[in-house]
């Protein structure tokens, strides 16, 4: 009889633990609860429009190269074929800014900061006001404001009539700035392909001016009906690749 009540000690013991156990794990979990992230309606709105932008933009891309096999496989004699792949040189040299490019845009011109009014006359024998302050202004400032053209939608863009391209460089080389290897010197004139207002509103938020008078420049935005962009005219070294040999040849 004694053994039979020690056995059932035992077993509620062991109940009355595991409950305290499972008790205890409840609790700890209401009073951490795990942090879910959460976004607003609003956010995964606005990231569903965008991805659905994306999609839209590889169907057509998809669809624009479909038919452009089709014109390839469709063509009936040798004449045809080659009337299609001329079209297509012609836009690959367009899209590679090979070609000059024509449309709506923007002209952003910086031009030097001028010295606040002061006393008539200068050392120099100048009107007061007139001299203009150091030019600080980097490649990396026209870096950025290249880059910030492009992020708000320019299709193409020239700096003093140099049109850049993927292998286009601006960088600093003594006292000036050189564009495709050609050295630029103020005023510097930046014009850009696209929706005006867009490029203009894009640049003011991103703050063009207080970024620019940090160089001691001002900046003058003009939009563009028509712009006229000229043609990348620098070399383009091929430096790796090659022509592929076709089925036959040695």
């Amino acid at each position: 009889m004694l053994g039979q009540n020690r056995k059932i000690t035992f077993i509620l013991t062991a109940i009355s633990v595991i409950i305290g156990v499972m008790l205890a794990t409840q609790l700890q979990s209401t009073l951490k609860p795990e942090k879910v992230e959460s976004r607003s309606l609003n956010e995964l709105r606005i990231s569903l429009q965008k991805e659905i932008e994306k999609h839209q933009n590889l169907l057509n891309d998809i669809s624009k190269f479909e038919h452009l096999l089709y014109q390839y496989d469709t063509s009936l004699n040798e004449r045809e074929s080659i009337s299609v792949m001329k079209e297509e040189l012609a836009r690959a040299r367009k899209l590679a800014g090979l070609e000059s490019a024509e449309g709506p845009g923007v002209v952003v011109r910086i031009e030097d900061m001028k010295l606040p009014p002061g006393p008539l006359g200068t050392d120099d024998g100048s009107p007061a006001g007139t001299e203009a302050l150091p030019d600080l202004l980097i490649d990396e400032d026209l870096r950025w404001l290249v880059n910030e053209l492009l992020v708000n939608g320019a299709k193409a863009v020239a700096i003093n009539g140099q049109r850049l391209v993927a292998t286009s460089a601006i960088r600093n080389v003594g006292q000036y700035i050189q564009v495709n290897t050609y050295t630029i010197r103020p005023p510097y004139e930046i014009a850009a392909l696209g929706d005006p207002e867009v490029l203009v509103s894009g640049l003011k938020l991103s703050g063009i001016e207080e970024t620019f008078q940090l160089a001691n420049k001002t900046v003058v935005l003009e939009k563009r009906d028509t712009l006229t962009l000229p043609p990348f005219t620098g070399n383009q070294t091929i430096h790796y690749m090659k022509p592929v040999k076709a089925k036959g040849d040695s």
